[in-house]
Protein backbone atom coordinates (compact mmCIF):
# COMPACT_ATOMS: atom_id res chain seq x y z
CA UNK A 1 0.00 0.00 0.00
CA UNK A 2 1.22 3.43 -0.65
CA UNK A 3 1.85 5.98 1.93
CA UNK A 4 -1.39 8.05 -0.11
CA UNK A 5 -3.65 5.18 -0.04
CA UNK A 6 -2.32 4.89 3.71
CA UNK A 7 -2.90 8.71 4.25
CA UNK A 8 -6.45 8.57 2.62
CA UNK A 9 -7.77 5.39 4.69
CA UNK A 10 -6.59 7.33 7.91
CA UNK A 11 -8.87 10.16 6.96
CA UNK A 12 -11.98 8.81 6.02
CA UNK A 13 -11.43 6.73 9.95
CA UNK A 14 -11.82 10.08 11.87
CA UNK A 15 -14.09 11.59 8.88
CA UNK A 16 -17.37 9.97 8.70
CA UNK A 17 -18.45 9.42 4.62
CA UNK A 18 -20.49 12.69 3.70
CA UNK A 19 -22.82 10.30 1.21
CA UNK A 20 -23.24 13.21 -1.04
CA UNK A 21 -23.96 15.93 1.58
CA UNK A 22 -21.75 19.02 -0.35
CA UNK A 23 -24.26 18.46 -3.45
CA UNK A 24 -27.52 18.27 -1.44
CA UNK A 25 -26.04 21.52 0.76
CA UNK A 26 -25.78 23.33 -2.78
CA UNK A 27 -28.77 22.21 -4.10
CA UNK A 28 -30.54 23.45 -0.83
CA UNK A 29 -28.58 26.64 -1.36
CA UNK A 30 -29.62 27.14 -5.09
CA UNK A 31 -33.51 26.32 -4.07
CA UNK A 32 -33.40 29.08 -1.64
CA UNK A 33 -31.82 31.54 -3.75
CA UNK A 34 -34.40 30.43 -6.08
CA UNK A 35 -37.36 30.60 -3.81
CA UNK A 36 -35.72 34.29 -3.32
CA UNK A 37 -36.17 34.87 -6.49
CA UNK A 38 -39.58 33.81 -6.75
CA UNK A 39 -40.67 35.85 -4.19
CA UNK A 40 -39.14 38.59 -4.95
CA UNK A 41 -40.87 38.37 -8.07
CA UNK A 42 -43.95 38.00 -6.38
CA UNK A 43 -43.83 40.88 -4.06
CA UNK A 44 -42.99 43.39 -7.31
CA UNK A 45 -46.18 41.82 -9.48
CA UNK A 46 -48.03 42.48 -6.52
CA UNK A 47 -46.88 45.86 -6.22
CA UNK A 48 -47.55 46.15 -10.12
CA UNK A 49 -51.17 44.43 -9.65
CA UNK A 50 -51.90 47.49 -6.73
CA UNK A 51 -50.41 50.37 -8.88
CA UNK A 52 -52.79 49.34 -12.07
CA UNK A 53 -55.93 48.73 -9.67
CA UNK A 54 -55.53 52.01 -7.72
CA UNK A 55 -54.95 53.44 -11.38
CA UNK A 56 -58.48 51.87 -12.66
CA UNK A 57 -59.81 53.25 -9.81
CA UNK A 58 -58.38 56.79 -9.72
CA UNK A 59 -59.42 56.47 -13.70
CA UNK A 60 -63.63 55.39 -12.37
CA UNK A 61 -63.84 57.96 -10.11
CA UNK A 62 -62.69 61.02 -12.90
CA UNK A 63 -65.03 59.06 -15.23
CA UNK A 64 -68.22 59.10 -12.33
CA UNK A 65 -67.38 62.96 -11.54
CA UNK A 66 -67.35 63.54 -14.90
CA UNK A 67 -70.43 61.93 -15.76
CA UNK A 68 -72.52 63.62 -12.72
CA UNK A 69 -71.41 66.91 -13.59
CA UNK A 70 -72.55 66.56 -17.23
CA UNK A 71 -75.97 65.25 -15.89
CA UNK A 72 -76.45 67.99 -13.64
CA UNK A 73 -75.39 70.68 -16.23
CA UNK A 74 -76.56 68.93 -19.53
CA UNK A 75 -79.95 68.06 -18.43
CA UNK A 76 -81.91 67.44 -21.23
CA UNK A 77 -85.19 65.69 -20.73
CA UNK A 78 -86.33 63.35 -23.58
CA UNK A 79 -88.61 64.66 -26.32
CA UNK A 80 -92.00 65.76 -24.99
CA UNK A 81 -90.83 64.79 -20.98
CA UNK A 82 -90.98 68.05 -18.39
CA UNK A 83 -92.32 70.34 -21.61
CA UNK A 84 -95.18 72.77 -20.83
CA UNK A 85 -98.25 71.99 -23.04
CA UNK A 86 -97.27 74.98 -25.02
CA UNK A 87 -93.48 73.77 -25.70
CA UNK A 88 -95.49 70.10 -26.42
CA UNK A 89 -97.02 71.79 -28.58
CA UNK A 90 -94.47 74.09 -30.48
CA UNK A 91 -92.58 70.15 -30.49
CA UNK A 92 -95.12 68.45 -33.19
CA UNK A 93 -93.61 68.75 -36.37
CA UNK A 94 -95.05 70.76 -39.10
CA UNK A 95 -97.32 68.53 -42.05
CA UNK A 96 -97.62 71.30 -43.90
CA UNK A 97 -97.16 70.38 -48.00
CA UNK A 98 -95.35 72.07 -50.55
CA UNK A 99 -97.25 72.66 -54.03
CA UNK A 100 -95.79 72.61 -57.73
CA UNK A 101 -97.53 76.10 -58.41
CA UNK A 102 -97.46 75.48 -62.20
CA UNK A 103 -99.57 72.30 -61.97
CA UNK A 104 -101.95 74.50 -59.08
CA UNK A 105 -102.15 71.01 -57.29
CA UNK A 106 -102.95 73.09 -54.08
CA UNK A 107 -106.12 72.69 -53.02
CA UNK A 108 -108.20 75.78 -50.86
CA UNK A 109 -110.01 74.40 -47.73
CA UNK A 110 -111.71 72.17 -46.06
CA UNK A 111 -114.76 75.12 -45.40
CA UNK A 112 -117.33 74.67 -42.70
CA UNK A 113 -120.58 74.62 -42.98
CA UNK A 114 -120.68 78.24 -42.09
CA UNK A 115 -117.83 78.87 -45.22
CA UNK A 116 -115.23 79.48 -42.67
CA UNK A 117 -111.86 77.81 -43.09
CA UNK A 118 -111.13 74.40 -41.42
CA UNK A 119 -112.59 71.61 -40.25
CA UNK A 120 -112.44 72.37 -36.54
CA UNK A 121 -112.40 72.90 -33.84
CA UNK A 122 -111.00 75.83 -34.49
CA UNK A 123 -112.02 78.08 -37.73
CA UNK A 124 -110.56 80.90 -39.82
CA UNK A 125 -112.27 83.68 -41.70
CA UNK A 126 -110.59 86.67 -43.79
CA UNK A 127 -110.20 90.03 -43.35
CA UNK A 128 -108.72 93.26 -44.60
CA UNK A 129 -105.43 94.12 -45.67
CA UNK A 130 -102.69 96.51 -44.91
CA UNK A 131 -99.60 97.18 -47.01
CA UNK A 132 -95.93 98.18 -45.39
CA UNK A 133 -92.33 97.77 -47.21
CA UNK A 134 -92.10 94.60 -45.45
CA UNK A 135 -95.38 93.16 -46.86
CA UNK A 136 -98.73 93.04 -46.67
CA UNK A 137 -100.82 91.86 -43.06
CA UNK A 138 -104.30 90.78 -42.89
CA UNK A 139 -106.82 91.17 -39.86
CA UNK A 140 -108.15 87.62 -39.64
CA UNK A 141 -110.43 86.28 -37.40
CA UNK A 142 -110.08 82.49 -35.33
CA UNK A 143 -113.08 80.74 -33.78
CA UNK A 144 -114.36 78.08 -31.77
CA UNK A 145 -117.35 76.69 -30.57
CA UNK A 146 -115.73 73.95 -28.55
CA UNK A 147 -114.50 74.64 -25.19
CA UNK A 148 -110.34 73.59 -25.48
CA UNK A 149 -108.29 73.00 -22.09
CA UNK A 150 -104.97 74.53 -22.97
CA UNK A 151 -103.20 76.56 -25.53
CA UNK A 152 -103.66 76.40 -28.99
CA UNK A 153 -101.06 77.39 -31.52
CA UNK A 154 -101.27 78.38 -35.24
CA UNK A 155 -98.05 77.98 -37.36
CA UNK A 156 -98.37 79.45 -41.08
CA UNK A 157 -96.30 78.49 -44.04
CA UNK A 158 -95.96 79.35 -47.87
CA UNK A 159 -97.31 76.47 -49.94
CA UNK A 160 -95.53 77.29 -52.95
CA UNK A 161 -92.33 78.21 -51.22
CA UNK A 162 -90.30 75.61 -48.82
CA UNK A 163 -89.84 76.61 -45.07
CA UNK A 164 -91.06 80.57 -45.49
CA UNK A 165 -93.23 81.28 -42.52
CA UNK A 166 -95.92 83.67 -42.36
CA UNK A 167 -95.21 86.10 -38.87
CA UNK A 168 -97.84 87.54 -36.25
CA UNK A 169 -97.70 90.82 -34.72
CA UNK A 170 -100.07 92.40 -31.70
CA UNK A 171 -102.38 90.64 -29.42
CA UNK A 172 -101.44 86.74 -29.34
CA UNK A 173 -98.70 86.92 -31.08
CA UNK A 174 -96.42 84.20 -29.85
CA UNK A 175 -92.92 82.13 -29.91
CA UNK A 176 -89.77 83.43 -31.65
CA UNK A 177 -89.28 86.94 -33.14
CA UNK A 178 -88.01 87.40 -36.07
CA UNK A 179 -87.93 91.16 -36.32
CA UNK A 180 -89.93 94.14 -35.73
CA UNK A 181 -92.44 96.26 -38.55
CA UNK A 182 -94.75 99.07 -38.45
CA UNK A 183 -98.61 98.33 -38.97
CA UNK A 184 -101.34 101.33 -39.01
CA UNK A 185 -98.90 103.54 -37.34
CA UNK A 186 -98.18 101.21 -34.36
CA UNK A 187 -94.80 99.31 -34.52
CA UNK A 188 -94.89 95.56 -33.71
CA UNK A 189 -92.46 92.88 -32.79
CA UNK A 190 -93.05 89.90 -35.57
CA UNK A 191 -93.55 86.29 -34.25
CA UNK A 192 -93.63 82.99 -35.67
CA UNK A 193 -96.67 81.88 -33.87
CA UNK A 194 -100.27 82.43 -32.95
CA UNK A 195 -100.84 81.46 -29.63
CA UNK A 196 -104.35 80.97 -28.57
CA UNK A 197 -106.22 80.18 -25.41
CA UNK A 198 -109.86 79.88 -24.48
CA UNK A 199 -109.12 82.04 -20.89
CA UNK A 200 -108.06 84.56 -23.22
CA UNK A 201 -110.35 85.98 -26.18
CA UNK A 202 -111.50 89.68 -27.81
CA UNK A 203 -112.59 91.66 -25.10
CA UNK A 204 -114.33 93.64 -28.06
CA UNK A 205 -114.83 91.53 -31.13
CA UNK A 206 -115.60 93.37 -34.28
CA UNK A 207 -119.40 92.88 -35.03
CA UNK A 208 -120.76 90.67 -37.61
CA UNK A 209 -117.51 89.40 -38.08
CA UNK A 210 -117.86 86.41 -38.21
CA UNK A 211 -121.12 86.77 -39.54
CA UNK A 212 -122.66 83.49 -37.78
CA UNK A 213 -121.65 83.57 -33.82
CA UNK A 214 -119.35 81.76 -31.64
CA UNK A 215 -118.66 80.60 -28.50
CA UNK A 216 -114.82 81.93 -28.40
CA UNK A 217 -113.24 84.99 -31.28
CA UNK A 218 -110.03 85.84 -31.60
CA UNK A 219 -108.77 88.93 -34.04
CA UNK A 220 -104.99 88.70 -34.84
CA UNK A 221 -102.58 89.94 -37.70
CA UNK A 222 -100.69 87.92 -39.82
CA UNK A 223 -98.29 89.10 -41.82
CA UNK A 224 -97.12 87.88 -45.26
CA UNK A 225 -93.50 89.01 -46.90
CA UNK A 226 -93.19 90.69 -50.11
CA UNK A 227 -91.19 87.31 -51.32
CA UNK A 228 -94.18 85.41 -50.38
CA UNK A 229 -95.96 83.09 -53.38
CA UNK A 230 -99.07 84.45 -51.67
CA UNK A 231 -100.56 80.70 -50.69
CA UNK A 232 -100.57 79.90 -47.50
CA UNK A 233 -100.89 76.46 -45.46
CA UNK A 234 -102.34 76.64 -41.68
CA UNK A 235 -101.65 73.93 -39.10
CA UNK A 236 -103.83 74.16 -36.18
CA UNK A 237 -102.31 72.37 -32.90
CA UNK A 238 -104.21 71.98 -29.48
CA UNK A 239 -104.61 68.98 -27.10
CA UNK A 240 -105.91 65.94 -28.74
CA UNK A 241 -106.21 67.50 -32.05
CA UNK A 242 -104.42 68.90 -35.43
CA UNK A 243 -105.91 70.08 -37.95
CA UNK A 244 -104.67 71.61 -41.51
CA UNK A 245 -106.33 74.04 -44.08
CA UNK A 246 -105.00 75.47 -47.29
CA UNK A 247 -105.40 79.25 -48.81
CA UNK A 248 -103.86 78.75 -52.10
Amino acid sequence: MSLRREIHSAFEVITPPLGGMPERVVQTVLAQHKGRQRKERMVTRLRISVALVAAVLLVAVAVAAIISWNSSHNNVAPAGVGLTPLQQLEARPIRLQVFNKSVLDCKTGPYNAQGSFGAGPIYGDGGSAVRTNWGEYFYNVASADTVISGPIIVRVEDVYKKNVPMVFVGPFAGGPTVGTDVVDGTQYKQHTELVLDENQVDAVARPGWPTEQHRFVWDFLIGIPGSASGGTGWQIDGPGFSEIFYAC
